[in-house]
């Protein structure tokens, strides 16, 4: 597995603060500044904040929430179910009960700040919220990505035992024979089951081989 590469430098960052108390965005806003990010502040008081992924950039955006806002911003999701948040997330706590705290993490902050803020505790801060949001990225992409190889693990089955039949050979020959071709389409060899056995019945003998359509089609 390769080393990861950890973000350090957040210069031309946005952080999108959400608080309604000004003090907060007056203490944080020279220390980001001098760090390189901008700073946005919404607050609740003005009405409902919902962010959503059109207003954020993943690779840019930063959220710094205050965990004692009356009421919590609604912060997209990267994806369905128990995906991470589409932005690296910082709770701002000044209470340190339980209930606000868990409301911190279900909003998906993976960093916290305490308030009142200070300078030598906010660099720290993004550091773990950026990287930390940016490794559950990896491995939800690394799982989803699983999950999709797993579901077309089936194509390999019938893949190979038509070129079995096609070319009188064995199952270990008719494997190599795919892995192969995979390789030469360069796409992984369940893609290229799935679409070897997709298209058997409906392919015509003037058609190209599978794995030329592939390259053609990229």
């Amino acid at each position: 597995m390769a080393v990861p590469r950890y973000i350090q430098n957040f210069s031309r960052r946005r952080a999108i603060l959400v608080s309604d108390d000004p003090r907060v965005g007056a203490a944080l806003s020279p220390i980001l500044s001098r760090l390189g990010l901008t700073i946005c502040q919404k607050a609740t008081a003005e009405g409902p904040i919902e962010l959503s992924p059109a207003d954020l950039d993943p690779g840019l955006d930063v959220i710094l929430v205050d965990g004692d806002l009356p009421r919590m911003p609604v912060v997209p999701r990267s994806g369905s179910g128990d995906a991470g948040p589409f932005v690296p997330v910082v709770g701002l706590v000044g209470v340190e009960a339980p209930s606000r705290l868990k409301t911190l993490l279900q909003l998906g902050a993976t960093a916290f700040l305490a308030k009142p803020i200070h300078a030598g505790s906010v660099y720290s801060a993004l550091y773990l919220a950026v990287n930390e949001h940016a490794r559950k990225a990896e491995l939800s992409s690394a799982l989803d990505d699983h999950e999709q190889r797993r579901r077309q693990r089936r194509f390999v089955i019938k893949a190979v035992l038509k070129v079995m039949q096609e070319r009188s050979c064995d199952d270990d020959a008719a494997f190599v024979h795919l892995r192969n071709q995979s390789m030469h389409a360069r796409v992984s060899i369940e893609q290229y089951c799935q679409y070897v056995v997709q298209r058997s019945a409906t392919r015509n003998e003037s058609d190209p081989e599978p794995d030329m359509r592939l390259r053609l089609a990229e």
